[in-house]
């Protein structure tokens, strides 16, 4: 912050065309003790300004060039926190109202009293010295603030990490689905050239898109078998469940919707909502698109894997009806042109390392 860069010494610029005058008001503010850099003109003290801008400036208001109102409007724009003392002739009354309008602190009429002079220097520096020390002191509180949120996401997105571990290690046909979905679904979003903040969004909400099954009894997740009714509605409620899990945390409605709708059709038959088409947030139709490939090429007790291209032509069949027609090309046309080993489950280190997870927006 400037503030912080520039150490409060008791200094000021003073500014007046008559060499008298200007003398008079150094040699005083010299006496208490104030360094001083002096100026003829409005102009002039503005280059001094750039150069070394000191706590407080005082300044005639009759001057050559563009004066002492000009000067005041300048200063307090470009270096708000500057203390202001107007001098003035008694016929400029309102032209140092004006100047008080534009930010000046205070303005005493010529002749100048130096004990009103005095008074009127330590009371402006003291006021600019306050506004300082707040705004260091915000400065200071602003850093630790990002500095407790870093380590508040950076250890929830470790006990995240935990989570979604612990879910995929009670299922040996899912274990690192979460982590391949993230990859894949970050590389079609790539490919679309999605935007930086929505890139992470995605990969955050992919993640974390089956942390609801945390609420499903594993005898329902493991079942080799067909599901009843009742249970195949039991686990058409993960996308709500991790919505629950994740929301007192989470506050981001875009990863909150993605996770939420990643189970939707475009057709409508989905679930837990019935979207149909864009109703669908972009993020979960992604999502959408991808888990149901990793699925297809994963280990299920009651089916072995599709082969890549198997699983790539068992999906374009839905497009359309299940899924973004837009986004399934895009997303075939990525697989097809990877090499044949890059199937979700050979995803070269370098996929998973290009967006570390400790630098996605959270909250």
């Amino acid at each position: 912050m400037q503030s912080e860069d520039i150490a409060v010494a008791p200094a000021v610029t003073v500014v007046d065309d008559e060499p008298l005058a200007l003398d008079v008001l150094i040699r005083a503010a010299r006496s208490w003790r104030y360094e001083c850099q002096a100026a003829a003109n409005a102009e002039q003290a503005l280059q001094l300004f750039e150069r070394r801008q000191t706590p407080l400036l005082v300044t005639d208001l009759r001057m050559p060039g563009r004066g002492g109102i000009w000067l005041v409007g300048e200063i307090h724009r470009r270096w708000p926190d500057v203390g202001i003392i107007v001098v003035t002739a008694g016929d400029d009354s309102q032209a140092a109202i004006n100047c008080l309008n534009a930010g000046a602190d205070r303005y005493f009429l010529k002749p100048v009293h130096l004990d009103e002079f005095h008074h009127a220097l330590d009371a402006t520096f003291q006021a600019y010295q306050l506004k300082h020390d707040r705004e260091r002191h915000r400065s200071q509180l602003e850093r630790k603030v990002r500095q407790q949120t870093r380590r508040i996401r950076r250890d929830f997105l470790s006990s995240i990490d935990s989570i979604v571990r612990t879910l995929e290690e009670r299922d040996p046909y899912t274990a690192g689905h979460s982590k391949r979905v993230r990859a894949l679904s970050v590389r079609l979003a790539n490919c679309i050239a999605l935007g930086r903040q929505e890139r992470h969004l995605l990969g955050l909400a992919a993640k974390l898109h089956d942390i609801g099954k945390h609420g499903i009894p594993e005898v329902i997740l493991h079942k080799p078998a067909r599901l009843t009714a009742a249970e195949d509605e039991l686990i058409r409620q993960h996308p709500l469940i991790g919505v629950r899990i994740l929301k007192p945390i989470v506050r981001n409605r875009t990863v909150l919707a993605a996770i939420r709708g990643h189970h939707e059709r475009m057709d409508g038959t989905g679930y837990p909502d019935g979207l149909v088409g864009e109703q669908i947030p972009l993020l979960a139709r992604m999502i959408a698109i991808v888990d149901c490939y990793d699925a297809l090429t994963s280990s299920r007790a009651y089916r072995p894997p599709l082969p890549h291209h198997r699983a790539l032509e068992f999906m374009s069949d839905g497009a359309g009806t299940h899924f973004d027609s837009q986004l399934l090309t895009a997303f075939c046309g990525m697989m097809r042109d990877a090499p044949s080993e890059t199937s979700s489950h050979a995803l070269p280190a370098a996929i998973s390392l290009a967006y570390p997870v400790q630098d996605e927006p959270l909250i």
